[in-house]
């Protein structure tokens, strides 16, 4: 929230940072630190004079002190950590006078030197000749000071868990099955149904058991503070070759290191999740240069930029916690280069008429060895993906002012990303799986000898997107009247997707196209008041492809053989014959047993079973699921503002938005989302000296979505054993009518109906020329609340934990399975106060003295912290992670001098 808050004093025209923070306090930061306290007397003629002719420079030095230290209040502010800091800030000038002959300039300017934003920056010119100038910039990001790891080698790309491990498991629910929840002894040695349906505490052995858990592996888990830190140095040069010609070359070093948390899920034993510390340590180049060309009527501009990125980590590789014998790996961002080549002109055919064009093409490639695994049955297609992408745009812009109360303008641009990248075959089984006893119905169509490929198997291909983009707009800007002016607009926007050279269309909308329609009007209704009103309207069709997953998965397009009997086509096949997409028929348990094709790929009227395309996961969609990127869309958005200065004293500024997005042809995914904001902002100017800006701003937004948590058509009639048929709550009363409709039961629908409002309010008071033209004084209030609230309808089915195939029957009426509807998630609020004071005091015309008091406070609320902790997830291992809370005070004093 709080940025650059270890600056005393600047200069009034230095710019303040606002790096991650709400625009209002940006704002505030921005004009607490630009006022500078008067001099102590009137200045001479000659001192006026050499202070606006002679380059002015300044040193700031003090120190500051956190009060106590949080990686929130610190995010971004180099203040993370309690206790004292340097403040150290420096603006120098020098080379001719500005009313001299001399075309010499040189500043160095250095801020927030002693923590951990600190930038620095030189250059030196001379007017009309060159210009170098030479940067260092340093940002850190702070994470989390709270997340916990159990494994040694943080920071590394080796991830190991300690020699005494043992696999998390609660032996009174299932003796083998990991279980993350033995980490607490209130849920690891909780009481459980037996199989022969008694609920019984552990006994002395289990007890024993997960005692021993608790005590091998909650040790292991310590404090990781996950932070990363940016380096970037640049260097520039442009030297004006002529009237009419500069050229211009720049350089940019950035290297990022640290560790950041990275989710990552295996199956070696059992599915689960952790959250890892990823190490970084990345460097990217880059790099431009260009000659540029201007004259009265045209420009001419050529140049090229490179970027050369470079990852010094190639994986990570961690133990899985069931078995700490197992090690997945996951590769990281890979190194590659992007090389572009610009061009650009323009040229103004009458004062009133200019065209410009402008184009550019570039190539990306990507060449890093890919991971290679003893498990992986076939090896790999090649060593690397050899990727390449080129990049093709041109912009091409018309303006005409025909009329001195007409403007008008024609745009068109191109925009080509084509991914030339190969495709390539992947034969692989999760990490750490092993095989399993059946054999893929691929073996024989691969060639492969029968038993070499398990039907748990892998068989997949890269799909290289590829999008074209169209895009021509047509504007007009009429004054209808004086002070009045109307602006009309309309934007067509097309966009091509396809793969090159996979085996079916590779994406679910090929072809997009959007049109949109605006209009503006603008009044200025007296000299103290204006006033704006536009709306936008905007349609996008698109031919939507649910079966575009299909290429993922070339096996799709082959004939299944043993141990499949049976099938006359291919999955393809049989959705192309029969209009179904992967996710089957719209159906219940059949009537009567299905025949041939569809017994293979519809079971009993269910999905497309996996192995039959070479996966081992379900990659179809639900019928009627849109991404909502690629959905069909009505938007609307409606902008007005208003500006009144209604006194001398008085000035009201008011700013409102309204944005709503309806996918209607979307039966799930995102259906709607619509945002409105409201902005408020006065200031009194008491007098000369006294002024209080007050904002207060609101923000509400909102979306809604639909899932479907279909299960499976079977033919089960009771749970656990004969007479526990019973259903108590969802749409059917029998546990054979819900099997039956285990894939179309409208109750495991879902809905979502999220909320977000968020209120900001703040304040300034300054005050000038106090103590004889030598003291100024300034504070600032901030508060903020944001809340969000995520409503949820549908629910879904549990079986009675007593309904066992060894216990007891089920007392008569009592339900064997139980519908559990959702309820609404738990409120999240975050609640914000900033207060900041400042004293800035002249001890002389060169020096003064800064004094600063700020506070902030945050405290939130938010339940997915509450997974975080032991004994909450079975396969998730825990962070114990906490919600972002402090109550920190930030002191400090300060003295700057100037050098005229």
């Amino acid at each position: 929230m709080t940025t650059e808050i270890s600056s005393m004093a600047t200069n009034a025209n230095k710019k303040i940072r606002c790096r991650a923070a709400l625009l209002t306090q940006c704002v505030l930061l921005s004009t607490a630190f630009a006022w500078r306290a008067d001099a102590a007397e009137p200045a001479s003629a000659e001192q006026a004079t050499r202070e606006l002719t002679q380059p002015t420079s300044e040193l700031e030095v003090g120190v500051g002190d956190v009060t106590q230290g949080s990686y929130k209040f610190g995010e971004y502010n180099g203040l993370q950590h309690e206790g004292a800091f340097p403040i150290l800030n420096f603006d120098l000038s020098g080379g001719g006078l500005y009313n001299s002959d001399s075309l010499e300039r040189w500043s160095a300017r250095g801020a927030d030197l002693g923590i951990d934003t600190r930038q620095l920056d030189v250059d030196y010119a001379q007017q009309g000749k060159f210009r170098i100038d030479l940067g260092y910039d340093q940002l850190r990001h702070n994470i989390s000071d709270t997340y916990q790891t159990p494994y040694s080698g943080a920071g590394t790309d080796l991830l190991l868990l300690p020699s005494g491990w043992l696999k998390p498991n609660v032996p009174q629910v299932n003796p083998n099955n990991l279980n993350d929840r033995a980490l607490s002894p209130i849920t690891g040695l909780a009481s459980a149904v037996t199989r022969t349906g008694q609920v019984a505490p552990p006994d002395a052995t289990q007890r024993a058991a997960v005692n021993a858990i608790i005590n091998a592996d909650v040790p292991a888990f310590r404090n990781y503070n996950l932070y990363t830190n940016r380096y970037r140095w640049n260097a520039g040069l442009a030297v004006n070759l002529s009237r009419h010609w500069q050229f211009t070359a720049g350089v940019r070093h950035e290297r990022r290191d640290g560790s950041q948390p990275l989710g990552a899920v295996s199956s070696g034993i059992q599915e689960n999740s952790v959250i890892l510390p990823e190490p970084i340590d990345t460097v990217t180049e880059q790099y431009d240069t260009g000659f540029h060309y201007a004259s009265s009527r045209g420009s001419f501009d050529i140049g090229y930029y490179g970027s050369i990125f470079h990852n010094n980590i190639k994986s990570i590789t961690w133990s899985d916690p069931p078995d700490p014998t197992q090690t997945p790996s996951m590769s990281s961002a890979p190194s590659n280069q992007f090389h572009q080549l610009n061009i650009a002109g323009g040229y103004s055919f009458t004062p009133g008429t200019r065209l410009t064009v402008a184009g550019s093409y570039g190539r990306s490639t990507q060449d890093e060895a890919f991971l290679s695994d003893a498990s992986l049955p076939l090896g790999l297609p090649a060593s690397s993906a050899d990727a390449l992408i080129i990049s093709t745009a041109l912009d091409v812009k018309l303006t005409a002012r025909p009329t001195r109360a007409l403007n008008l303008g024609a745009e068109y641009r191109f925009d080509d990303q084509d991914n030339r990248t190969s495709v390539g075959r992947f034969v692989f089984y999760d990490a750490n799986l092993q095989p399993g006893p059946n054999p893929s119905a691929f073996n024989a169509a691969l060639g492969l000898a029968p038993g070499t490929l398990s039907s748990n198997v892998n068989i997949f291909e890269n799909r290289p997107h590829s999008r074209r983009l169209n895009q021509a707009d047509l504007n007009a800007d009429y004054a209808v009247a004086a002070g009045h002016n109307v602006a009309l607009g309309y934007r067509w926007q097309g966009i091509q997707r396809h793969c090159h050279d996979t085996w079916i269309t590779c994406e679910n909308a090929a072809t997009s196209n959007e049109s949109t329609v605006r209009g503006e009007w603008r009044a200025n209704w007296v000299e103290a008041l204006s006033t704006r009103l536009a709306y936008a309207y905007s349609t996008r069709a698109v031919d939507y492809n649910p079966n575009a997953w299909l290429a993922l998965v070339p096996m799709a397009n082959v004939v299944p053989g043993a141990p499949v009997v049976g099938a006359t086509t291919s999955v393809y096949g049989y959705l192309t014959q029969t209009g179904l997409t992967g996710w089957g028929p719209a159906a219940g348990f059949p009537a009567t047993p299905l025949t041939g094709n569809a017994a293979i790929f519809s079971p009993n009227n269910n999905i497309v079973p996996q192995s039959l395309y070479g996966s081992r996961d379900n990659v179809s969609e639900l019928p009627g699921m849109r991404r909502f990127d690629m959905a069909d869309r009505r938007r609307h958005k409606l902008r007005s503002s208003l500006d009144w200065q209604a006194s001398e004293h008085l000035s009201l500024q008011a700013e409102g938005e309204f944005n709503k997005d309806d996918y209607q042809h979307s039966a799930y995914g995102l259906l709607q989302s619509q945002i409105s904001a409201l902005h408020l902002e006065g200031s009194y100017v008491f007098n000369d000296n006294f002024e209080l800006p007050v904002f207060y701003s609101h923000e509400d937004l909102r979306s809604s979505i639909a899932g479907d948590g279909f299960g499976s058509n079977t033919g089960a009639a009771f749970v656990g054993r004969p007479g526990n048929t019973l259903v108590a709550g969802g749409c059917y009363a029998t546990v054979l009518e819900k099997n039956h409709n285990g894939k179309i039961d409208p109750c495991l629908n879902w809905f979502t109906d999220m909320r977000e409002r968020a209120d900001t309010f703040g304040l300034t008071l300054a005050r000038n020329n106090l103590s004889g033209g030598r003291l100024s004084l300034a504070g600032d209030l901030v508060g903020t609340l944001a809340r969000t609230h995520i409503g949820v309808r549908g629910g879904s089915y549990a079986n009675n934990p007593f309904a066992l195939a060894n216990a007891p029957p089920l007392a008569p009426g009592v339900a064997a399975v139980f519908f559990i509807p959702a309820a609404d998630l738990p409120p999240v609020t975050t609640r914000t106060l900033e207060i900041r004071l400042r004293a800035q005091f002249a001890l002389s015309r060169a020096s003064q003295l800064n004094l600063l008091a700020a506070y902030q406070r945050l405290k939130s609320s938010d339940f997915a912290y509450d997974g975080m902790q032991f004994g909450t997830g079975t396969e998730q291992l825990p962070t114990n992670e906490q919600p972002y809370s402090y109550s920190t005070a930030v002191f400090g004093i300060s003295y700057l001098h100037r050098f005229f």
